[in-house]
C-alpha cells in the first residue's frame, strides 16, 4: 500500500513541476555562480606608435591611457598583466597630423571594457639633416694691441639632424670661445650651441654633430695704431629734380690697429655703400667703415659712424621745380594721432614772376599739410593743402591733391 502511495506521488505531475522548478532553480545559480566570479581591473598601459615609415619623427601628446579589462577570476591569478599592450598603427602614413584609435592586444578570456582616450593625435614630421656654418661670438675684450692673424676652426660647420619643421627655425650654429685664452694661445675645445627664433639652445629631437669643435688663434705681435679719415660710400640717384648737396660723416676719422707696414698704405678708409636711390628729403644712416680685404688691421672704437646725405631740389634755370614734401598734419581732433597715405605729394612750383629763376628754398618754404579739425570718421580722404612762405613762388599742380587719413589708436 505505503509502495502504491510513493509510486503515485512520484508519477503525479506535482512532484514532476516541482522537481523541475529544482532543477531550474540549480542550473540558474550556477550559471549565476559562474558570472559572479568575473571581475573588472582598471590599467594604465604605455602606448607604442609603431610602423612609422623610415624618415619620419612621431610627436604624440598621449604616453598612456586607462584600461579597464574583465576576466574570470581564476584567469587573472594567471594572467601577466604587465604583458599587456596598446598600440597605434602608422603604417603608411606620410607627414601631418591624424586621429588614430588605440588599440589593445587582449588575451583570449579577456574582455575589453573601456579605454579612454579611444583615440590619439599624432603628428608624423620629416626628419631631415642641416650644415650649419658656425659663428665664433668672443667672451670678454681683447686688448687695444691684441690682434688675431690666423683663427682656426675644426670643423667649422656642424650638421644638424630632426623634424623639417624644427630645423627651419635653426639660424646659425655658435661657439662662445674666451678671449683670454685666445691670447694665451694654444688649442681650445668649446661646445657648440643651436641658436633658434626661441633664443640659444638644441630643440627637443634634433641632434646635434659634432658637439665640440677646436679653436686655435694664432696672434700678431708688434702693432701699431693710425688715425685715418673716413669717407662715406653713397651709391644710387635721388630723385628726379634732387641732388646731393651735402654729405657729412661723424665722427670724421677712426682709429685702426694693425702691423705698421700695413697701416703705412692705408691713408683713408671708405664706409659701407649708402643707397641715396628716390631720395628727395635728408636722410641719416649709421654704417660700418670698409676695412680692406685680406689685411690685418682692426677698427677701435664703437664700430659705426654716421652718414648724414643733405639732399635739395636743384633748379634747372627753367623757373619751375618739382618738390618731394611729406604731409604734415594740423588742427586738433577726437584722435591722438593720424596716418596719411601716401605720407608724401608731389608739388610743382614755379616763379610768380614768371622768371627763370626761383630763389632759394630754405627750410619749410614751401609745406604741405592736411587739416583734422573736426574729424570723426577713423578712415577719410581729404585734400592736400599748400602753405608757401614766399611772394616769389607759386604753386603750379600738386600730386595726388587728396591723401587718405587713418586715425591711429592711442
Amino acid at each position: 500500500m505505503a509502495f502504491k502511495r510513493l509510486d503515485s506521488l512520484l508519477s503525479s505531475r506535482i512532484f514532476l513541476r516541482v522537481v523541475s522548478v529544482g532543477v531550474a532553480l540549480l542550473v540558474w545559480f550556477y550559471v549565476a555562480g559562474d558570472r559572479g566570479s568575473e571581475v573588472n581591473k582598471t590599467l594604465r598601459l604605455s602606448v607604442d606608435y609603431r610602423n612609422a615609415s623610415p624618415g619620419f619623427s612621431v610627436i604624440h601628446s598621449v604616453r598612456d591611457v586607462q584600461v579597464r579589462i574583465a576576466a574570470n577570476r581564476k584567469l587573472f591569478e594567471t594572467l601577466e598583466l604587465e604583458k599587456l599592450s596598446c598600440e597605434v598603427d602608422l603604417k603608411g602614413l606620410e607627414s601631418g597630423k591624424y586621429r588614430l584609435p588605440a588599440r589593445v592586444l587582449l588575451p583570449p578570456g579577456v574582455r575589453l571594457v573601456s579605454v579612454s582616450p579611444e583615440q590619439v593625435t599624432v603628428e608624423l614630421v620629416r626628419l631631415i639633416e642641416k650644415v650649419l656654418p658656425i659663428k665664433i661670438t668672443w667672451e670678454g675684450i681683447f686688448p687695444e694691441d691684441a690682434m688675431i692673424e690666423r683663427l682656426t676652426l675644426t670643423p667649422s660647420e656642424v650638421t644638424v639632424r630632426g623634424p623639417e619643421n624644427v630645423l627651419s627655425t635653426l639660424n646659425e650654429a655658435l661657439v662662445n670661445p674666451k678671449a683670454s685664452e685666445a691670447i694665451a694661445g694654444g688649442e681650445i675645445l668649446i661646445k657648440v650651441t643651436l641658436k633658434t627664433d626661441k633664443g640659444v639652445g638644441a630643440p627637443m629631437g634634433v641632434d646635434l654633430y659634432p658637439k665640440e669643435v677646436h679653436l686655435q688663434a694664432v696672434m700678431v705681435k708688434n702693432v701699431e695704431k693710425k688715425e685715418v679719415p673716413i669717407v662715406a660710400s653713397v651709391t644710387g640717384t635721388p630723385e628726379i629734380g634732387y641732388r646731393i648737396e651735402e654729405t657729412l660723416v661723424i665722427p670724421s676719422t677712426v682709429q685702426i690697429v694693425g702691423v705698421a707696414s700695413v697701416l703705412e698704405m692705408v691713408e683713408s678708409l671708405q664706409t659701407r655703400p649708402v643707397d641715396a636711390s628716390g631720395l628727395a628729403q635728408d636722410k641719416t644712416v649709421e654704417v660700418e667703415p670698409a676695412l680692406p680685404a685680406g689685411q690685418q688691421i682692426k677698427l677701435l672704437g664703437p664700430g659705426k659712424v654716421s652718414v648724414s646725405l643733405v639732399v635739395r631740389p636743384v633748379d634747372n634755370g627753367t623757373g619751375f621745380m618739382r618738390l618731394k614734401l611729406p604731409v604734415k598734419v594740423e588742427g586738433k581732433s577726437v584722435y591722438p594721432s593720424w596716418k596719411s597715405v601716401p605720407s608724401t605729394v608731389s608739388v610743382q612750383i614755379g616763379s610768380a614772376s614768371g622768371g627763370s629763376s626761383l630763389p632759394d628754398l630754405g627750410d619749410d618754404l614751401v609745406e604741405v599739410y592736411v587739416d583734422v579739425t573736426n574729424l570723426v570718421s577713423k578712415k577719410i580722404a581729404v585734400p592736400v593743402q599748400v602753405r608757401v612762405n614766399s611772394k616769389e613762388i607759386r604753386v603750379l599742380k600738386v600730386e595726388p591733391e587728396r591723401v587718405t587719413l587713418h586715425a591711429m589708436n592711442p
